[in-house]
């Protein structure tokens, strides 16, 4: 094993051979600054949009797509996108580099995956482990569009107007070529709204670091050109830092299914179960889905259909979430219990199931989480909450 690589800002500059990986596509909204939100998309041309210094270009443009570039920028970044989508990328809030302690983590050679992060120390549930602006954003319509040797050409332009410790962590990445890095370790994301040429890849060289494991240690999210990862379990020292390429939540025939097509075949732990544990693994995630499907059913029905709900459904919920070691999907779980549990009058659970749901939507959405402020007000006064008691008056809700 050569000598571990501490990943510390920007000191990630060394290559490893690793395993095709390819990361999944999450939607990420960039704000669109007011002004432009009258703007008429059709009119576009790339000179349409001027971007603020130290932004460079347009440059190397090929229809009304053209390179933009700041070396300033985060670690440095370079745009293939539209001058309006230039425009909204060059004036929104650009994210630092922050995250763990130098030696928290480093990079190693990973039996049977090439190379990945090890944790160094132990690292806690909820660490904020990276927080990353992209270094490379590209519209999706010429990746996918533009003849091969053009978008090769303006690709390598892109990437060499990068500084040279962002160019060679990106080159450091798994892929044949530029595209194919591109390809396998790029993020979905939507700078511009819902408007034409607003999709992107976005990608964040050093969180491809990050192995494949169908239950992680590590959760992200992506907020405004953002991409965080978050410790959702206490990590110890020596174990590998993971994500999921997938949706895990998912039986097992289905993941291997979906990362083979990734070019790979999953080994973790929760895929080398024996017979029997697979078999268990793959029945408690149907009973989830059962659950979930029968709350829904229950709550968005008014009526007799509401006497079904028993407070026993929320906790059962949690435990198998939980059993499963489902520890980046908790939210969802630890909201509908705690709600559950609130219609029915019990005041302890209520509170507690609440307080667990308020952290787990902190770590997998961002302080700004959509049910964060009602988990908050229920972890503080059950009493006061909306769902209280709706389950002993017999009646349905349509907030749930």
């Amino acid at each position: 094993m050569r000598t571990p690589s501490f990943i510390t800002g920007l000191s990630v500059l060394t290559c490893a051979a690793s395993f095709s990986k390819r990361r999944p596509s999450p939607l990420l909204n960039v704000k669109t600054p007011e002004h432009l939100d009258k703007f008429d998309d059709r009119h576009e041309t790339p000179q349409t949009y001027t971007v603020p210094p130290p932004w460079k270009g347009p440059e190397h443009c090929h229809v009304e797509f053209c390179i933009f570039s700041n070396p300033e920028s985060g670690e440095g970044m370079s745009l293939v996108t539209t001058s309006r989508s230039a425009f909204v990328v060059a004036t929104a809030e650009m994210p630092l580099s922050t995250g763990l302690e130098a030696g928290a983590f480093y990079e190693a050679d990973i039996p049977g995956k090439g190379s990945g992060l090890i944790a160094n120390r132990t690292i806690r549930k909820g660490e904020i482990i990276m927080e990353r602006p992209p270094a490379l954003l590209i519209q999706a319509v010429p990746h996918a569009d533009l003849e091969p040797e053009v978008r090769n050409e303006v690709y390598q332009v892109a990437v060499d107007r990068l500084p040279e410790p962002a160019r060679a962590r990106f080159l450091c990445q798994v892929g044949s070529t530029i595209y194919d890095k591109i390809e396998r370790n790029s993020f979905r994301i939507f700078v511009d709204g819902d408007r034409k040429h607003s999709a992107h890849l976005g990608v964040f060289p050093e969180v491809s670091k990050f192995n494949h494991d169908c239950r992680p240690n590590v959760h992200y999210r992506l907020n405004g050109l953002k991409h965080t990862t978050v410790a959702v379990r206490d990590i110890p020292a020596g174990d590998e830092l993971t994500i999921s390429y997938i949706y895990g939540r998912a039986p097992h025939s289905t993941r291997q299914s979906q990362l083979r097509e990734w070019g790979f075949a999953c080994s973790c732990q929760q895929c080398t179960l024996n017979t029997t544990e697979t078999g268990a693994s793959d029945n408690r995630i149907r009973q989830i889905k059962a659950l979930e499907t029968e709350i829904e059913r229950i709550i968005s029905t008014r009526g007799a259909a509401a006497a079904e709900l028993r407070p026993e459904m929320g906790g059962k919920l949690v435990e198998l979430y939980r059993a499963e070691r489902l520890d980046a999907y908790l939210a969802p779980a630890y909201t509908r219990a705690a709600l559950i549990y609130a219609m029915f009058g019990e005041e302890e659970r209520a509170r507690e199931y609440a307080a667990e749901a308020v952290a787990a939507l902190e770590r997998e959405t961002g302080p700004g989480a959509k049910d964060g402020e009602s988990m908050r007000r229920l972890a503080r006064e059950p009493r006061g909450h909306w769902a209280w008691g709706e389950g002993r008056l017999g009646r349905g809700t349509d907030a749930m």
